[in-house]
Protein backbone atom coordinates (compact mmCIF):
# COMPACT_ATOMS: atom_id res chain seq x y z
CA UNK A 1 0.00 0.00 0.00
CA UNK A 2 2.81 2.42 0.86
CA UNK A 3 4.37 2.15 -2.59
CA UNK A 4 0.99 2.51 -4.30
CA UNK A 5 0.12 5.55 -2.21
CA UNK A 6 3.47 7.20 -2.91
CA UNK A 7 2.97 6.69 -6.65
CA UNK A 8 -0.61 8.03 -6.47
CA UNK A 9 0.49 11.11 -4.53
CA UNK A 10 3.24 11.90 -7.04
CA UNK A 11 0.83 11.45 -9.95
CA UNK A 12 -2.05 13.37 -8.35
CA UNK A 13 -0.29 16.20 -6.55
CA UNK A 14 -0.50 18.79 -9.38
CA UNK A 15 -4.20 18.03 -9.92
CA UNK A 16 -4.81 18.10 -6.15
CA UNK A 17 -3.22 21.53 -5.98
CA UNK A 18 -5.40 22.83 -8.82
CA UNK A 19 -8.52 21.42 -7.16
CA UNK A 20 -7.65 23.00 -3.82
CA UNK A 21 -6.91 26.30 -5.57
CA UNK A 22 -10.32 26.34 -7.26
CA UNK A 23 -11.97 25.51 -3.96
CA UNK A 24 -10.06 28.05 -1.85
CA UNK A 25 -9.18 30.87 -4.26
CA UNK A 26 -5.66 31.18 -2.83
CA UNK A 27 -2.59 29.41 -4.16
CA UNK A 28 -0.76 29.65 -0.81
CA UNK A 29 -3.72 28.14 1.03
CA UNK A 30 -4.07 25.47 -1.64
CA UNK A 31 -0.45 24.43 -1.13
CA UNK A 32 -0.93 24.24 2.64
CA UNK A 33 -4.13 22.19 2.36
CA UNK A 34 -2.71 19.87 -0.31
CA UNK A 35 0.32 19.14 1.88
CA UNK A 36 -1.97 18.49 4.84
CA UNK A 37 -4.07 16.15 2.67
CA UNK A 38 -1.00 14.13 1.70
CA UNK A 39 0.02 13.82 5.36
CA UNK A 40 -3.52 12.81 6.37
CA UNK A 41 -3.67 10.23 3.60
CA UNK A 42 -0.37 8.75 4.73
CA UNK A 43 -1.55 8.47 8.34
CA UNK A 44 -4.85 6.93 7.22
CA UNK A 45 -3.36 4.58 4.61
CA UNK A 46 -4.19 1.41 6.54
CA UNK A 47 -7.87 2.44 6.55
CA UNK A 48 -8.06 2.57 2.75
CA UNK A 49 -10.41 -0.28 1.77
CA UNK A 50 -10.12 -0.04 -2.02
CA UNK A 51 -13.79 0.84 -2.56
CA UNK A 52 -12.66 3.65 -4.88
CA UNK A 53 -9.42 4.40 -6.71
CA UNK A 54 -6.56 5.89 -4.74
CA UNK A 55 -6.93 9.04 -6.80
CA UNK A 56 -10.59 9.45 -5.88
CA UNK A 57 -9.79 8.64 -2.25
CA UNK A 58 -7.19 11.44 -2.21
CA UNK A 59 -9.57 13.90 -3.87
CA UNK A 60 -12.30 13.08 -1.35
CA UNK A 61 -9.91 13.89 1.50
CA UNK A 62 -8.85 17.08 -0.30
CA UNK A 63 -12.42 18.22 -1.00
CA UNK A 64 -13.51 17.76 2.60
CA UNK A 65 -10.36 19.45 3.88
CA UNK A 66 -11.15 22.45 1.67
CA UNK A 67 -14.78 22.53 2.85
CA UNK A 68 -13.55 22.64 6.44
CA UNK A 69 -11.06 25.40 5.62
CA UNK A 70 -13.80 27.42 3.92
CA UNK A 71 -15.65 27.86 7.18
CA UNK A 72 -13.14 30.61 7.95
CA UNK A 73 -13.60 33.02 5.05
CA UNK A 74 -14.35 33.38 1.36
CA UNK A 75 -12.44 35.30 -1.30
CA UNK A 76 -13.56 37.52 -4.15
CA UNK A 77 -12.45 40.22 -6.60
CA UNK A 78 -13.07 43.95 -6.10
CA UNK A 79 -15.45 44.19 -9.08
CA UNK A 80 -17.74 41.60 -7.55
CA UNK A 81 -17.96 43.53 -4.28
CA UNK A 82 -18.69 47.16 -5.20
CA UNK A 83 -19.34 49.66 -7.98
CA UNK A 84 -16.35 51.25 -9.79
CA UNK A 85 -14.65 53.90 -7.69
CA UNK A 86 -13.22 57.39 -8.12
CA UNK A 87 -9.77 57.31 -9.77
CA UNK A 88 -8.66 60.20 -7.57
CA UNK A 89 -10.46 58.98 -4.45
CA UNK A 90 -9.16 56.86 -1.57
CA UNK A 91 -7.92 53.36 -2.28
CA UNK A 92 -9.61 51.97 0.83
CA UNK A 93 -8.09 49.67 3.40
CA UNK A 94 -5.81 46.90 2.08
CA UNK A 95 -7.32 43.45 2.72
CA UNK A 96 -4.94 40.75 1.47
CA UNK A 97 -7.03 37.85 2.77
CA UNK A 98 -10.21 39.10 1.06
CA UNK A 99 -9.21 38.54 -2.56
CA UNK A 100 -8.42 35.56 -4.77
CA UNK A 101 -4.77 35.27 -5.76
CA UNK A 102 -3.12 34.48 -9.11
CA UNK A 103 -1.12 31.39 -10.01
CA UNK A 104 1.27 30.71 -12.86
CA UNK A 105 0.20 28.73 -15.90
CA UNK A 106 3.17 26.45 -15.30
CA UNK A 107 1.57 25.05 -12.14
CA UNK A 108 -2.04 25.25 -13.36
CA UNK A 109 -1.88 23.39 -16.66
CA UNK A 110 -0.53 19.94 -17.39
CA UNK A 111 -1.13 20.23 -21.12
CA UNK A 112 -1.80 23.07 -23.57
CA UNK A 113 -5.33 21.89 -24.38
CA UNK A 114 -6.64 22.07 -20.80
CA UNK A 115 -9.61 24.43 -20.46
CA UNK A 116 -8.33 27.86 -19.44
CA UNK A 117 -11.70 29.00 -18.09
CA UNK A 118 -11.55 26.51 -15.21
CA UNK A 119 -8.76 28.53 -13.58
CA UNK A 120 -9.64 32.01 -14.86
CA UNK A 121 -9.56 34.44 -11.95
CA UNK A 122 -13.18 35.48 -12.51
CA UNK A 123 -14.32 31.85 -12.48
CA UNK A 124 -12.31 31.10 -9.33
CA UNK A 125 -13.75 34.21 -7.66
CA UNK A 126 -17.31 33.32 -8.67
CA UNK A 127 -16.85 29.85 -7.23
CA UNK A 128 -16.09 31.48 -3.87
CA UNK A 129 -19.60 32.94 -3.83
CA UNK A 130 -21.14 29.46 -3.78
CA UNK A 131 -21.76 27.54 -0.55
CA UNK A 132 -18.85 25.11 0.01
CA UNK A 133 -20.70 21.90 -0.89
CA UNK A 134 -22.28 23.48 -3.99
CA UNK A 135 -18.82 24.56 -5.05
CA UNK A 136 -17.39 21.11 -4.42
CA UNK A 137 -20.22 19.39 -6.32
CA UNK A 138 -19.78 21.67 -9.34
CA UNK A 139 -16.02 21.12 -9.51
CA UNK A 140 -16.29 17.38 -8.97
CA UNK A 141 -18.87 17.05 -11.73
CA UNK A 142 -17.85 19.62 -14.34
CA UNK A 143 -14.07 19.69 -13.87
CA UNK A 144 -13.12 16.29 -12.40
CA UNK A 145 -15.83 14.41 -14.30
CA UNK A 146 -17.31 12.48 -11.37
CA UNK A 147 -20.80 11.01 -11.55
CA UNK A 148 -23.55 12.45 -9.37
CA UNK A 149 -23.64 9.11 -7.51
CA UNK A 150 -19.92 9.31 -6.69
CA UNK A 151 -20.28 12.92 -5.56
CA UNK A 152 -23.15 11.98 -3.27
CA UNK A 153 -21.05 9.24 -1.70
CA UNK A 154 -17.94 11.40 -1.30
CA UNK A 155 -19.78 14.42 0.15
CA UNK A 156 -22.21 12.31 2.20
CA UNK A 157 -25.24 13.82 0.48
CA UNK A 158 -28.35 12.34 -1.09
CA UNK A 159 -28.43 12.07 -4.87
CA UNK A 160 -31.28 14.59 -5.02
CA UNK A 161 -29.24 17.02 -2.92
CA UNK A 162 -26.30 16.71 -5.32
CA UNK A 163 -28.48 17.30 -8.38
CA UNK A 164 -30.10 20.30 -6.71
CA UNK A 165 -26.69 21.70 -5.72
CA UNK A 166 -25.40 21.30 -9.28
CA UNK A 167 -28.45 23.04 -10.73
CA UNK A 168 -28.14 26.02 -8.36
CA UNK A 169 -24.37 26.27 -8.82
CA UNK A 170 -24.62 26.28 -12.62
CA UNK A 171 -27.34 28.91 -12.52
CA UNK A 172 -25.06 31.13 -10.42
CA UNK A 173 -21.89 30.55 -12.47
CA UNK A 174 -22.93 30.22 -16.12
CA UNK A 175 -24.22 33.78 -16.79
CA UNK A 176 -20.97 35.25 -15.47
CA UNK A 177 -18.36 32.93 -16.94
CA UNK A 178 -15.27 34.85 -18.09
CA UNK A 179 -15.30 36.05 -21.71
CA UNK A 180 -13.05 34.56 -24.40
CA UNK A 181 -9.42 35.61 -24.42
CA UNK A 182 -7.44 36.87 -27.40
CA UNK A 183 -3.68 36.39 -27.44
CA UNK A 184 -1.95 39.71 -28.20
CA UNK A 185 0.34 40.02 -31.18
CA UNK A 186 4.03 39.93 -30.16
CA UNK A 187 4.48 43.56 -31.19
CA UNK A 188 1.50 44.58 -29.03
CA UNK A 189 2.96 42.85 -25.99
CA UNK A 190 6.34 44.46 -26.62
CA UNK A 191 4.72 47.90 -26.88
CA UNK A 192 2.80 47.22 -23.66
CA UNK A 193 5.96 46.27 -21.76
CA UNK A 194 7.86 49.22 -23.23
CA UNK A 195 5.17 51.68 -22.12
CA UNK A 196 5.36 50.44 -18.53
CA UNK A 197 9.15 50.43 -18.41
CA UNK A 198 9.56 53.84 -20.07
CA UNK A 199 6.74 55.47 -18.06
CA UNK A 200 5.02 56.27 -21.35
CA UNK A 201 1.50 57.09 -20.14
CA UNK A 202 0.24 58.17 -23.57
CA UNK A 203 1.54 54.99 -25.19
CA UNK A 204 -0.03 52.89 -22.45
CA UNK A 205 -3.43 54.58 -22.67
CA UNK A 206 -3.49 54.05 -26.45
CA UNK A 207 -3.39 50.30 -25.84
CA UNK A 208 -6.47 50.36 -23.58
CA UNK A 209 -10.01 49.59 -24.70
CA UNK A 210 -12.73 52.11 -23.93
CA UNK A 211 -14.30 49.63 -21.47
CA UNK A 212 -11.04 48.58 -19.78
CA UNK A 213 -11.15 47.49 -16.12
CA UNK A 214 -8.39 47.91 -13.53
CA UNK A 215 -8.22 46.04 -10.21
CA UNK A 216 -5.39 46.29 -7.66
CA UNK A 217 -5.69 43.81 -4.78
CA UNK A 218 -5.12 44.16 -1.84
CA UNK A 219 -6.91 47.50 -2.41
CA UNK A 220 -10.70 47.30 -2.83
CA UNK A 221 -10.86 50.19 -5.32
CA UNK A 222 -11.43 49.19 -8.94
CA UNK A 223 -11.92 51.33 -12.03
CA UNK A 224 -13.92 51.03 -15.25
CA UNK A 225 -13.32 52.86 -18.51
CA UNK A 226 -10.25 54.20 -20.24
CA UNK A 227 -10.81 57.77 -19.03
CA UNK A 228 -10.88 56.81 -15.36
CA UNK A 229 -7.97 54.39 -15.69
CA UNK A 230 -5.95 57.08 -17.49
CA UNK A 231 -6.76 59.59 -14.73
CA UNK A 232 -5.55 57.16 -12.11
CA UNK A 233 -2.35 56.29 -13.98
CA UNK A 234 -1.69 60.00 -14.53
CA UNK A 235 -2.35 60.97 -10.91
CA UNK A 236 0.34 62.24 -8.58
CA UNK A 237 -0.29 59.23 -6.35
CA UNK A 238 0.51 56.75 -9.11
CA UNK A 239 3.36 58.88 -10.45
CA UNK A 240 5.03 58.51 -7.06
CA UNK A 241 4.66 54.73 -7.22
CA UNK A 242 5.95 54.72 -10.83
CA UNK A 243 8.89 57.05 -10.15
CA UNK A 244 11.41 54.40 -9.05
CA UNK A 245 10.78 52.67 -12.37
CA UNK A 246 9.34 49.26 -13.22
CA UNK A 247 11.04 46.38 -14.93
CA UNK A 248 8.42 44.06 -16.44
CA UNK A 249 9.07 40.40 -17.23
CA UNK A 250 6.51 38.60 -19.41
CA UNK A 251 4.94 35.50 -17.88
CA UNK A 252 1.53 33.81 -17.79
CA UNK A 253 -1.05 33.57 -15.01
CA UNK A 254 -4.49 31.93 -14.91
CA UNK A 255 -4.51 31.34 -18.65
CA UNK A 256 -3.62 34.94 -19.52
CA UNK A 257 -0.53 36.85 -20.59
CA UNK A 258 0.88 38.54 -17.50
CA UNK A 259 3.64 40.88 -16.45
CA UNK A 260 5.79 40.40 -13.37
CA UNK A 261 6.74 43.86 -12.13
CA UNK A 262 9.94 44.64 -10.27
CA UNK A 263 10.23 48.06 -8.64
CA UNK A 264 13.69 49.20 -7.59
CA UNK A 265 14.72 45.78 -8.95
CA UNK A 266 12.79 43.76 -6.34
CA UNK A 267 9.52 41.84 -6.71
CA UNK A 268 6.49 44.11 -6.66
CA UNK A 269 3.39 42.64 -8.38
CA UNK A 270 1.91 40.18 -10.85
CA UNK A 271 -0.49 41.56 -13.48
CA UNK A 272 -2.62 39.11 -15.52
CA UNK A 273 -3.88 41.03 -18.54
CA UNK A 274 -6.84 40.22 -20.77
CA UNK A 275 -6.51 41.37 -24.38
CA UNK A 276 -9.34 41.66 -26.89
CA UNK A 277 -8.49 42.42 -30.52
CA UNK A 278 -4.98 43.59 -29.54
CA UNK A 279 -6.24 46.05 -26.93
CA UNK A 280 -6.19 45.73 -23.16
CA UNK A 281 -9.62 44.86 -21.75
CA UNK A 282 -8.62 44.11 -18.17
CA UNK A 283 -5.69 44.74 -15.85
CA UNK A 284 -5.52 42.86 -12.54
CA UNK A 285 -2.53 44.01 -10.51
CA UNK A 286 -1.84 41.73 -7.54
CA UNK A 287 0.53 43.74 -5.39
CA UNK A 288 2.98 41.97 -3.10
CA UNK A 289 6.05 39.77 -3.44
CA UNK A 290 4.16 36.80 -1.99
CA UNK A 291 2.23 36.48 -5.28
CA UNK A 292 5.45 35.32 -6.97
CA UNK A 293 5.46 32.01 -5.06
CA UNK A 294 4.11 29.86 -7.92
CA UNK A 295 6.17 31.62 -10.61
CA UNK A 296 9.65 30.54 -11.68
CA UNK A 297 10.99 34.09 -11.67
CA UNK A 298 14.13 35.68 -10.20
CA UNK A 299 14.00 37.31 -6.77
CA UNK A 300 15.68 40.44 -8.14
CA UNK A 301 16.52 41.83 -11.58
Amino acid sequence: MSTELEAAVVACRPALLRHCYRMLGSWAEAEDVAQDVIERAWRAREGYRGDASLKRWLFTIATNACINALQRHGRSLPRFEAEPGDPLGPLGEPEPARWVTPASDAVLFENPTEARETVALAFVALLQRLPPKQRAALLMKDVLGYSAEDIAADLELSLSSVNSALHRARQAIEPARPPPVDEPAPETLRAFIRAWEQRDLDGLVKLLRDDVELEMPPWPLWLHGREDVARFLGSARFAEAWAPGFIALPTRANGLPALAFYRSRVRHSIMPTRFVADRVAQLQVFIGADHFASFDLPRTV
